[in-house]
């Protein structure tokens, strides 16, 4: 890409979110993003006052697109069945599936970066990554207890523990996979979840779909 100013602001965010992800938002530069971006440092300062007015973009930005997930594939979810259970099972599968489709370098957080990063942290990032999970966990806590409706857990359950666990599960896979580079942990982990749902709830297999 040609180093003159006509790469666009948006351009410029994917370049950073793609660094970031791969290796945190600390550890990215602005001589790094210029450089991958292919522009000038007067087109960098052109549309961002600093870094930290980068990283903020960057939270935003990945915010929204954690909550496209979340109710895109939940809103699919849901029209794959009436049942409550199969929902939520189909749900999981669908994140599965994205990150089939996610190249490795791009697999991670970016709200698990900025909290390991204590550079980076304010009242503001910290709200928006809170919000962020807070609606993620409300999504499928609601979920799981039109689940317990349906089908009494074998033993007693808290259905926000049992929400915050995909987050944990899914959060974790994603370590694990970055640091032993073994492509498939997180739908290795996804599926054990998937499992654990199963066996919790006993579903009928015959539940009409």
């Amino acid at each position: 890409m040609a180093k003159d100013g006509s790469i666009t602001r948006n351009g410029i965010i994917d370049t950073a979110m793609s660094l970031a992800l791969q290796q945190g938002l600390v550890g990215t530069s602005i001589d790094e993003v210029i450089d991958a971006a292919g522009i000038t440092k007067g087109t960098f300062y052109y549309h961002f006052s600093s870094k930290k007015d980068l990283a903020k973009i960057l939270i935003e930005k990945f915010s929204s697109m954690e909550i496209d997930i979340l109710e895109q594939n939940m809103d699919l979810a849901i029209h794959s069945s009436n049942d409550p259970l199969q929902q939520l099972i189909k749900f999981v599968q669908l994140i599965q599936e994205l990150h089939k489709q996610i190249d490795k370098k791009h697999i991670g957080c970016l709200f698990a970066s900025y909290s390991y990063e204590n550079q980076l942290i304010d009242k503001h990032f910290n709200k928006i990554a809170t919000d962020t999970i807070k609606a993620w966990n409300k999504c499928l806590s609601e979920k799981i207890e039109e689940i317990v409706k349906k089908y009494p857990p074998r033993f007693s359950i808290d259905p926000e523990k049992l929400a915050e666990m995909f987050l944990v599960t899914l959060e974790g896979a994603y370590v694990l996979e970055r640091v032993t580079d073994c492509p498939g942990l997180v739908q290795a982990h996804l599926e054990q979840y998937k499992i654990y749902l199963q066996a919790l709830f006993q579903s009928n297999n015959n539940t009409d779909k």
